[in-house]
């Protein structure tokens, strides 16, 4: 086997081929630059400083990555996801405490590695033929022998070569930078009016399945890729929380929700349209989920913990009248590189940290609220799925008021 950090002529004839490198990040036909060439280096830079003091502290030499969440994570935006269903890729990078970067591919990968993700960001490639890896293979460990000469190294992945840090690595990821709070924003918008614009175009007779594929294209139009679709219509909403598309025809009542993401960024999104007079439990229980989600707005602030949040969650379903709706489904969460990042329930500890991203999503049967909120450094949030012309319930949550999604009636 010829393994080699720099891989020669094969990589040398692929980048000479390949189209030239967008001088801003997220340039292309469709997709504005969000943010700048320079600003995703930024981002890196605050990343790996991250990454390496969690190394030093934790007396690793080096970390393999593989979750294409923190591969993505950790790029600011590359990409090696080739099977949506998998959570790891075909491409380990291996990142050392003395500043090494290094990507673990076979060929197969290799070439668009160098030339479309990784090149400009100060990788080098240790490769290996495609099939050396299959069966009894020892590609991968080879290749992190060279790379590590022996040394401790951590992974976000079970493998006998390194220990299983995965959890104390997905925490590094909480706190956002601010190129990607500038994408989050981008990505925030495009996302709930793409969930309105297929909301405005429903209409009565359409299936479920048909609203699915309008959603779908809507989003990957706008270079955005959906993880999670679920579209219900009529007395499949007051029946099932997750309700996946079936080819039943709308008749009055239509519900889209989605999570979708871009750069590895996650954005959770529920809107409603409704055909005619909207009766008034409907509308009586979607205020109540906005009142229970503006409590969760309230107590959501850093240094407190997801279980405060859902006792004042409890507490607000109480006072709507619906003290036991919080049972029948999760209530939301962090978001970020995950469509959670963790789910609250009560009890629970994790810390809620400045810049962090939120999606809770209080539900009462037949009605939900949920936007992705952005929680800002001085106890403040940014609704980033908020959109201006789409009608609202608004809330006061302190000093604040949170224009929670209403209904659609057309």
């Amino acid at each position: 086997m010829k393994r080699a950090l720099c891989f020669g002529m094969l990589v040398a004839l692929a980048v000479a081929l390949a189209p030239s490198a967008s001088a801003q990040f997220g340039a292309s036909a469709l997709t504005p630059p969000v943010i700048t060439k320079a600003e995703r280096q930024a981002e890196i830079v605050t990343k790996m400083a991250r990454l390496t003091d969690w190394m030093k502290g934790a007396g690793y030499y080096g970390v393999l990555i593989n979750q294409y969440r923190n591969f993505q994570w950790i790029t600011a935006g590359a990409d090696m996801q080739i099977v949506t269903a998998m959570e790891t890729g075909p491409v380990v990078l291996a990142i050392t405490v003395d500043g090494g970067r290094y990507y673990l591919c076979s060929n197969s990968e290799a070439a668009r590695m160098q030339n479309e993700e990784l090149g400009e960001l100060g990788y080098q490639g240790v490769v290996w033929e495609w099939f050396e890896a299959q069966g009894e293979g020892t590609a991968l460990r080879d290749a992190v022998n060279q790379v590590a000469q022996g040394r401790k190294v951590a992974a976000d992945f079970k493998t006998p070569l390194a220990d299983d840090c995965s959890a104390a690595i997905k925490e590094l990821r909480y706190e956002l930078t601010e190129p990607e709070m500038k994408k989050l924003r981008w990505l925030g918008r495009q996302c709930a009016e793409a969930c309105e614009a297929v909301c405005q175009a429903i209409e009565p007779g359409m299936t479920e399945i048909e609203i699915q594929a309008m959603t779908s294209d809507e989003l990957m139009r706008r270079q955005i890729q959906p993880t999670v679709l679920l579209i219900a219509s009529d007395e499949r909403i007051f029946s099932y929380r997750h309700a996946i598309a079936t080819p039943k025809p709308v008749e009055k009542y239509c519900q889209v929700n989605i999570c979708a993401k871009k750069w590895g960024l996650v954005i959770a999104v529920t809107r409603y349209v409704y055909f005619g007079e909207l009766p008034r439990e409907i509308g009586h229980k979607l205020r109540g989920c906005a009142q229970v989600c503006g409590a969760y707005l309230a107590a959501t602030k850093p240094g407190a913990v997801a279980g405060d949040v859902i006792a004042a969650g409890q507490r607000a379903y109480a006072r709507a009248g619906f003290p036991e709706e919080w049972h029948k489904h999760h209530q939301g969460g962090a978001i970020g590189y995950e469509e959670r990042d963790w789910v609250g329930y009560p009890g629970a500890t994790m810390l809620i940290h400045p810049n962090q991203a939120f999606a809770w999503n209080p539900t009462i049967t037949g009605a939900k609220i949920e936007d992705t909120i952005l929680l800002r450094a001085d106890g403040t949030f940014e609704n980033v799925t908020e959109t201006p012309t789409w009608p609202s319930i608004p809330v006061r949550v302190g000093d604040q008021i949170y224009n929670a999604p209403s209904i659609l009636i057309r």
